[in-house]
């Protein structure tokens, strides 16, 4: 190859991964209008990439979701962050996971339920589901080690189990889309919960 050919090669390539992203871009803008099964002509219409062009940057459409899925889940890190993790009363160390849930619930819940829904045959999605519940599951155990703490190991380790369980995405589904709570309604479920599971006393 000479180096005059190198320009064009590069310049191709460039297109192509601006096209592959376009085809992610229009595909998760389609399942934030909640239609989780979109036709590949409706995605090459939204990314304004041809159809057949589709299968050129992607194997197949479950390439093309997974690939959509993966990304949203990276793009989500920081709404599972927690300030000041562990620091302050209780009943405001509650608030702020609540209210960090919350949050997270409404910029990725239709792409979580596509996630959910292709985890089953998608064994890289499986893991990104896994790798987030034990996230949460550490992170419910520093955020409220002061109550841990006075537990012992086998009472503390089910506690957190469960306060993780309490403010899972699959909890706010249930809450929110199942049951159809509003945001208040379902904020002061989990708020309960919360309170409940570490103020009763260890689980029986």
């Amino acid at each position: 190859m000479t180096t005059d050919a190198l320009p064009t090669v590069d310049g191709r390539r460039a297109r192509r991964d601006q096209n592959r992203e376009r085809v992610v871009d229009a595909l998760l803008e389609i399942y934030r209008e909640g239609e989780l099964r979109p036709s590949v002509a409706m995605v090459a219409e939204r990314s304004g990439v041809s159809h057949r062009s589709v299968f050129r940057y992607f194997e197949d459409l479950d390439e093309l979701h997974r690939v959509a899925v993966e990304r949203q889940y990276a793009s989500i890190r920081d709404f599972l962050m927690i300030s000041e993790i562990g620091r302050g009363p209780l009943a405001d160390r509650i608030d702020k996971i609540v209210e960090g849930r919350l949050k997270l619930y409404d910029v990725s819940s239709p792409v979580s339920r596509v996630g959910h829904m292709l985890a089953p045959v998608e064994p890289v999605l499986a893991a990104h589901l896994q790798e987030m519940a034990a996230a949460s599951v550490a992170q419910v155990a520093r955020h409220f080690a002061a109550e841990l703490d006075s537990m012992n190991d086998n009472d503390a380790a089910i506690t957190a189990e469960a306060l993780a369980l309490a403010v899972s995405m699959e909890s706010m589904e249930a809450l929110r889309h199942i049951r159809g709570l509003g945001r208040g309604r379902a904020g002061a479920v989990m708020r309960a919960t919360l309170s409940g599971l570490l103020t009763s006393g260890p689980p029986g």
